[in-house]
């Protein structure tokens, strides 16, 4: 049966329109960011309540606009007031993943809140909770939402009942959300000991009998509750599990070596299958944070060096597409300076690391990989990537918000250059052609600014700035997608021929010391404040042959050729090559007295 065009929180009329129910991150020490879909900038923002160490999660609207979060714990609405039941939740501040918000489908006033808690060693077996969901109506209060009481911290059955120690813990600290093949429901996955748990969400609620599948790797409860830390991340495109198990321990509270696993995924059954270790307990390390590229072809961890994981930090790689996926392993950061720490992947395409020193207890910045899909190296990872400090309170700690995996999934790249699958940098006169997936029998259509284009087919050729975007509804059964990119256009320099540049060689050694930003640049008449003017040694004008110090630059011929390249500040495509002048360091004219010519 051919599948409505849904929006994944299935508000139809929505889904073509916006994507911005990720667009709002809390975590931390009252830290936030604020992803814009129009822009393509990420922002922190302040005002967030929110104080944890790990546990986090929050949703925003279709159009991008707050609506609630949590540490799984307490939450708060759009206004950062504690909604007037949003306190007492079953989740702890100190889970990995404590919170999770999954839409009620079909329903876009209800959300429901996974909770998982913190699996407490020390305690009573009735202190530890498990895993919960909880209710938020957002007609409720004037609009800003709050917990349905009679659906408040609801049990959901993850382990043998008829085990002591089970029963105790009755949980991992792991939780991830999928869509499933139907485009309108979802998985809610978690994992204990030996088992996946995966509950479905559907238009009539919480189905609270899982679909159950054991893994061939056993996490040992008598380690708990060290053994239990860890994230679970779905792929976007559901296919796939990848898992962090923070150690092996077999003692109470102990340390031990953990591992990196991946799994087959069948998003129509909720089965899991298929185990292979990435990254084994061997290496004597204790992984922590997981999360896919986009595509669903890229895997990353983060890694604690040491049984402990208090050592070096570790950001590893793999290629899910190699034949070998675990020998395609890339170290792609060591830092002594902070913990492993969460990963979490936007709605632009990049994915973003939590960073804590408990040192110093110094979470200024978020880390961001900014092409994920790259290998190795080329996927530019920048440590200080995000900086979070607005009004002096704002830090990160070691978590960073989970979503349901599948809303990054909605998108497809449609500029295809490897650069960015979001923002189209372009000069002046250039044409362009998007590409979306062709889809044999597929619908398409097309948006600039948010108004109906003519053009139906899988390409779109352009040569104006604005927000494109497109609508594809595959026909075939598979869940429609979309995809956009904000076309930006840079003029082109158009500078002047400046004049050969002559200083009097007054020692006769033919070298002198030019300034050419003072004299040169003036000359060629255009705005600093738009374009960038460099001087080179060579036609070829790259970095090998710049000019550091155009101020005082000492000539080595005379005459000398020096090349000029002019660029666009915001573009650096947009240059022009083709000026050149001449360093000439003169002789001094000749005084002629006046007896010469008597």
């Amino acid at each position: 049966m051919k599948k409505l065009l849904l929006l994944i929180f299935s508000f139809a009329s929505l889904y073509a329109s916006a994507q911005g129910e990720t667009n709002n991150w809390y975590f931390g020490a009252n830290a936030g960011i604020q992803f814009d879909n129009t822009t393509g900038t990420v922002t922190a923002i302040s005002g967030g309540q929110i104080n944890t160490l790990e546990g986090c999660t929050s949703i925003s609207d279709p159009n991008g606009n707050l609506l609630f979060y949590t540490d799984g714990r307490t939450v708060w609405n759009r206004n950062h007031q504690i909604m007037s039941n949003g306190v007492g939740l079953n989740g702890d501040d100190s889970s990995t993943s404590s919170g999770l918000i999954v839409p009620k489908p079909q329903d876009p006033t209800k959300y429901y809140i996974f909770t998982v808690d913190e699996p407490h060693h020390v305690e009573t077996e009735v202190t530890n909770h498990g895993l919960n969901y909880t209710l938020v109506d957002m007609t409720l209060e004037g609009g800003n939402g709050d917990i349905v009481t009679t659906e408040k911290n609801i049990p959901l059955v993850t382990y043998d009942t008829s085990d002591a120690d089970q029963r105790k813990y009755k949980c991992s600290e792991k939780i991830t959300a999928v869509r499933s093949d139907d485009c309108s429901s979802f998985w809610v996955l978690t994992h204990f000991i030996e088992n996946f748990y995966a509950f479905k969400v559907t238009t009539t609620g919480v189905d609270v009998n899982p679909v159950v599948s054991q893994t061939q790797t056993s996490v040992p409860i008598s380690g708990y509750r060290r053994n239990a830390l860890g994230y679970l991340k779905a792929s976007p495109n559901g296919d796939k599990l990848g898992v962090a198990h923070f150690g092996f321990a077999t003692t109470e509270g102990g340390n031990a070596a953990g591992g990196v696993y991946m799994y087959d995924f069948d998003n129509a059954t909720g089965i899991v299958t298929n185990e292979e270790e990435l990254y084994s307990p061997q290496n004597g390390n204790s992984p922590y944070g997981v999360e896919f590229s986009k595509s669903g072809e890229r895997f990353y961890a983060t890694i604690g060096s040491g049984v402990s994981g208090d050592g070096a930090s570790l950001m590893f790689q793999w290629d899910l597409t190699a034949a070998n996926v675990p020998n395609s392993q890339i170290l792609i950061d060591n830092s002594n300076g902070f913990s492993q720490g969460a990963l979490q992947l936007a709605i632009n395409g990049k994915i973003y690391r939590a960073l804590f020193n408990f040192s110093n207890s110094q979470g200024t910045h978020l880390g961001v990989i900014n092409n994920p899909e790259a290998i190795g190296n080329a996927v530019n990872y920048v440590e200080n990537g995000v900086p979070l400090n607005v009004t002096g309170i704002e830090a990160s700690r070691i978590g960073l918000p989970p979503f349901i995996q599948s809303l990054f999934n909605v998108t497809i790249d449609i500029i295809q250059n490897g650069i960015s699958i979001t923002n189209l940098d372009l000069c002046t006169g250039d044409n362009y052609t998007l590409t979306a997936t062709e889809i044999p029998g597929a619908d398409y259509v097309w948006f600039r600014d948010g108004l109906q284009l003519t053009e139906t087919s899988f390409e779109l050729d352009i040569n104006a700035p604005g927000t494109y975007r497109v609508e594809v509804d595959p026909n075939n059964g598979e869940c429609p997608i979309e995809g956009q990119a904000i076309v930006s256009y840079f003029t082109y320099p158009s500078p002047n021929q400046p004049n050969d540049y002559l200083i009097c060689d007054d020692d006769g050694n033919a070298s002198e010391v030019f300034d050419l930003n003072n004299v040169i640049t003036p000359q060629l008449g255009i705005d600093l404040t738009t374009f960038n003017v460099s001087y080179h040694t060579s036609p070829l004008r790259d970095n090998t042959d710049l000019i550091p110090n155009p101020n005082a630059y000492t000539n080595t011929s005379s005459p000398q050729t020096i090349y000029i390249k002019v660029e666009n500040i915001g573009n650096t495509n947009c240059a022009d090559i083709s000026l050149e002048f001449q360093l000439i360091a003169g002789e001094l004219p000749q005084t002629i007295a006046v007896s010469d010519y008597e």
